[in-house]
């Protein structure tokens, strides 16, 4: 099978998981903004942030490692296997004990506990078997389809009945918990793998690894410096709403969009001998990306009210105009990450350390200089600060790889057209006086179907003689044959 059709073919098996995933997301955050307040997702946000950082000191880049490589053995397996299991169980300990620091330093109390449970999810994911990194090497994620959707039906429950019968932070915290147990010992049933302890690549592993760690903290810092501003210039209460508001716009990335993008990474790193085939993946991968992002992108932005009191309610309306600049956000959130991928599978990592470190000096400036206002300001800084270092990281992939910013204008130009006759289609319809779910469902369905069926006929006539043109048709004529086939 060409590694053209088997991203496909993986991206929406992925899709397909992810929209089920996603699905019990949008109904758990439902539930939760109805039972909880905003203190309670300022707390679970705060417990996130300090987890993620502490992860990253300790993020050994394996997955990267063994993806990369030409060719892999048991050693480089159980080296990974071994090097996770001893740092993070390590840094668990040392999160455990520094709990109560932090909490001080952020005056909320209950962050201590929430966030020394929380810390033993670091080594119960370690404990996974490395037959995972072999899958995604692979770009085989079939397996990993039953055992993910069980991680997510176990852990909605948890958060569910937890939240139903003593609402408070802990029923995320527990949730997160029960997510890391079964993903760990599910991954044993869906591989056969079975690792022995080895420390003796480490120093290869560490080599690669060791930019990798350091573009993690750094990328983490860039990542979350707003909602540590906003914890410390506007209390807890605010970073709730902010945090929450910011994760509602990253539901689609996060959970369908850059999933899906991580078929992409093994293809790059296959194509990377030969620059044509190089070229020709991240162009038509970048394409179809934005594709999806741009009518996304644009609902987020033109229907934040509506969006917000749909998924969160009224209570939360006032947050409700930060998803304007957060849909900027989404849209480099997802680009950043495939482009920084792709870099990645080159080899560059270095290089990409660098250009996160200046970038994110730049956006620490400029957010301490200006967005002390308002969490507007800090929304709409953040939002175009994102803008301007995705582009700037756009125009480095290509000149590593040649790709041609202007031809990938060009692949994008149908996905604009139909998103804005979609928005004028959707903007003209007299619902303002429904009911906010009829509208929300009208408009949503109404712009869904209209943007993808504008962008499909615009896309068919536009790119009729390109060579990507060709190239998804084939794709497009494999998946049928295959289909009708089987």
């Amino acid at each position: 099978m060409s590694a053209s059709l088997r991203v496909v073919k993986s991206a929406g098996l992925l899709l397909s998981l992810q929209l089920i995933q996603r699905g019990l997301g949008i109904v758990s955050t439902l539930i939760l903004a109805r039972l909880l307040l905003p203190e309670h997702f300022g707390v679970v946000a705060l417990v996130m942030i300090a987890l993620q950082f502490f992860e990253l000191l300790v993020e050994t880049g394996n997955q990267q490692y063994i993806i990369q490589k030409t060719e892999v053995s048991d050693t480089d397996l159980n080296t990974a296997w071994s090097m996770d299991i001893s740092i993070k169980s390590a840094m668990c300990l040392v999160i455990i004990m520094l709990s109560v620091p932090i909490a001080s330093f952020f005056d909320t109390p209950a962050l201590a506990p929430a966030l020394a449970v929380a810390s033993v999810t670091l080594p119960i994911r370690a404990l996974k078997t490395p037959g995972m990194m072999l899958l995604a090497r692979e770009i085989n994620y079939r397996p990993v389809f039953r055992l993910t959707l069980w991680q997510k039906l176990l852990s909605f429950a948890t958060v569910v009945t937890w939240a139903f019968i003593s609402p408070s932070h802990w029923a995320m915290i527990a949730g997160t918990v029960v997510s890391a147990v079964v993903f760990t010992i599910g991954s044993y049933r869906v591989h056969d793998f079975r690792p022995s302890w080895t420390l003796a690549h480490l120093g290869q592993q560490w080599r690669f690894s060791q930019w990798l760690l350091m573009r993690g903290i750094v990328g983490f810092t860039r990542s979350q410096i707003d909602n540590l501003m906003v914890s410390r210039w506007f209390g807890t209460t605010q970073l709730g709403g902010y945090n929450l508001v910011r994760e509602v716009s990253l539901l689609p990335a996060l959970s369908a969009i850059i999933p899906m993008t991580e078929p992409l990474l093994a293809a790059i790193a296959e194509g990377k001998k030969e620059a044509d085939t190089l070229a020709f993946r991240v162009r038509l991968g970048m394409a179809l990306l934005i594709t999806v992002l741009t009518p996304i992108t644009a609902f987020i932005m033109i229907y934040p009210e509506l969006i917000v009191r749909v998924l969160l309610g009224p209570d939360w309306s006032e947050f409700a105009g930060l998803l304007r600049p957060f849909g900027l956000f989404f849209f480099t959130f997802c680009l950043f990450s495939v482009i920084s991928d792709a870099l990645i599978a080159q080899g560059r990592v270095k290089l990409l350390f660098w250009f996160d470190l200046l970038s994110t000096l730049i956006i620490i400036a400029v957010l301490a200089g200006i967005a002390r206002e308002s969490l507007y300001t800090m929304a709409w800084a953040r939002g175009w600060l994102a803008v301007a270092t995705t582009v700037l990281l756009l125009v480095i992939l290509d000149r590593e790889t040649k790709f041609s910013v202007g031809r990938l204008a060009l692949l994008c130009l149908p996905a604009a057209a139909g998103t804005l006759f979609a928005l004028s289609l959707t903007i003209a319809l007299p619902l303002a006086s429904q009911h906010f779910l009829v509208e929300f469902l009208t408009r949503g369905v109404i712009f869904v179907f209209s943007a993808a069926a504008a962008t499909l006929v615009i896309a068919w006539l536009w790119m009729r003689g390109t060579e990507e043109g060709h190239q998804l048709r084939f794709l497009v004529k494999k998946l049928y044959s295959e289909r009708k086939s089987a």
